[in-house]
């Protein structure tokens, strides 16, 4: 078998498809059709002279040989986008990802001191509740991920805890002071996935019944309801860490400061090859600084 005539696209299908475990998910992946990514495989065992997957009606199986090849071709493909990102770390554009709220209340009012202090770096933020996939999607350097912290296969590096505690106006406390008399605002996430923490929580937390609050409005972007709660719209059950700086300002005030439940965390995840280059490296070491104050 001369080796040099296999393709480096038959590989690519191949290691697509073990990975995702179907040649449609493969084919949505490299972009072409389930038939293409059919085609350079069957080509590829035809020059290799054995069976490389099982083909069954809704799924396809490595054979022996075909995790063999699978774990080669991995990391073959993982040392060249190893050496890929070591090349484009020559670049200063630094990819984040994370979601809205956390981009909008926290991270970018405070890149600017980044920027300061790397004045080479161009930061772009990109914004999504839906959690990127790195693997696919290598143009993002870093992703910032709320949930429990179990992020496998990734380097995961700690950002912040929360705590998710009662929020208002000041002028609002001063004019209201039982909780029974102000609208409760409160975030119904569009991840169902994530445990939702709402007003039913806090009031149970306090020996207090839910069903006797019914003057309610809720939002599905955290940063919208804490927007109403800036414009004297109610109280907001908020994360204690996207309100800090409005607390820090005055522009919100915490309804009875010792009445919290805990939350996720926010953790900072890369793929190997991305968490090694230096611009990915300054930028975490400044994001755990940061979130330490």
């Amino acid at each position: 078998m001369n080796v040099s005539s296999i393709s480096l696209p038959a590989l690519r299908s191949f290691d697509a498809a073990a990975r995702k475990g179907s040649f449609r998910d493969a084919a949505a992946e490299l972009g072409v059709t389930p038939t293409a990514v059919s085609h350079q495989i069957r080509t590829l065992e035809d020059q290799l002279g054995v069976a490389l997957f099982l083909r069954e009606t809704r799924k396809v199986t490595l054979t022996e040989e075909g995790n063999r090849l699978a774990s080669a071709t991995a990391r073959g493909f993982r040392q060249i986008y190893d050496a890929l990102g070591d090349l484009r770390d020559v670049s200063s554009r630094l990819t984040i990802a994370t979601t809205p709220s956390f981009a909008a209340l926290w991270l970018v009012p405070r890149l600017a001191d980044f920027e300061a202090k790397h004045p080479a770096a161009s930061v772009h933020v990109e914004t999504s509740t839906k959690m990127v996939d790195l693997e696919r999607d290598r143009r993002v350097d870093i992703a910032i991920r709320y949930g429990t912290g179990e992020y496998p296969g990734l380097v995961a590096t700690p950002v912040a805890g929360e705590t998710f505690g009662a929020f208002a106006h000041p002028e609002l406390l001063r004019t209201y002071v039982e909780i029974e008399d102000m609208s409760l605002i409160e975030t119904r996430w569009r991840e169902r996935s994530l445990d939702q923490v709402g007003w039913d929580d806090w009031l149970r937390a306090q020996q207090l019944d839910p069903a006797r609050f019914t003057n309610r409005r809720s939002f599905d972007q955290e940063q919208h309801s804490i927007q109403a709660a800036l414009a004297g719209q109610g109280m907001v059950i908020a994360s204690s860490l996207l309100v800090a700086d409005m607390l820090d300002r005055g522009w919100l005030a915490q309804y009875r400061p010792e009445a919290r439940i805990r939350g996720l965390r926010y953790t900072a995840v890369a793929l190997a090859g991305h968490s090694d280059t230096r611009k990915v490296r300054q930028f975490l070491a400044w994001l755990t600084a940061q979130a330490s104050n």
